[in-house]
């Protein structure tokens, strides 16, 4: 699995260009790869995505979310880890179906103190409780979903999709072409909703041929019908 780690702070120009060529933040590295384990025994193949942000607008679901979650307030901010943010997530790890590390800092950070990526965050509040948390981070031309995550009495209003939305919005509006959402993963639909924004503004990795191609007509879409 190649890989890069991080030991200066990364250039948003730097940023871009590595995301382009399929790579993807794991911690305070970035990789590349055709696989992952789900779990001991099971290897799944994944396929890096990217959207097209041209002309983008909110679709029927990124909309319906918006209206649900008025009530909160949703604030973007520099990216920082904080005793409120590790609560929040030890919460939300109460309730995890994946193997993930224990913190949000583990997660980010791994072994380093120090975040050397462009990244910014979302803290969406009800009232005053702090009950989601979202990551991204931000080159000049695009930007890469990390890390949503939010308190389980709040499971019902999709927030994490809803950040996700909100992250590749926010990218549109400042002039990005791309979005970069991580991976999806062929005979494995948990991955799906990063195709939220469009399945038609989706491009795919091609690992081998090092370029992007249409989602559409891709193997994951016939598979998908």
């Amino acid at each position: 699995m190649p890989y890069y780690q991080l030991i200066q702070p990364l250039e948003p120009s730097q940023l871009d260009f590595m995301l382009a060529q399929g790579f993807y933040r794991m911690r305070q590295t970035l990789f590349t790869t055709a696989i992952t384990f789900i779990d001991e025994g099971t290897v799944i193949e994944v396929i890096w995505a990217r959207v097209k942000l041209e002309n983008y607008t909110p679709g029927k679901r990124h909309k319906e979310l918006i209206r649900r979650n008025k009530r909160f307030t949703c604030t973007l901010m520099d990216a920082v880890v904080n005793s409120e943010i590790e609560n929040l997530y030890a919460a939300y790890a109460q309730n995890m179906d994946f193997d993930a590390p224990e913190t949000a800092s583990a997660f980010l950070l791994g072994e380093s103190n120090v975040n050397h990526f462009p990244a910014r965050m979302w803290q969406v509040r009800d009232g005053a409780a702090l009950i989601a948390v979202g990551y991204f981070d931000e080159g000049l031309t695009s930007a890469a979903g990390i890390l949503n995550f939010y308190h389980p009495d709040y499971k019902k209003f999709s927030l994490g999709k809803w950040l996700y939305l909100e992250s590749v919005r926010y990218a549109a509006e400042t002039g990005k072409a791309f979005f970069y959402p991580g991976y999806i993963a062929l005979n494995y639909p948990k991955f799906d909703y990063k195709l939220m924004a469009g399945k038609e503004r989706t491009e795919l990795w091609d690992i081998v041929n090092g370029e992007w191609y249409p989602y559409e007509g891709s193997i994951h879409a016939q598979q998908c019908g």
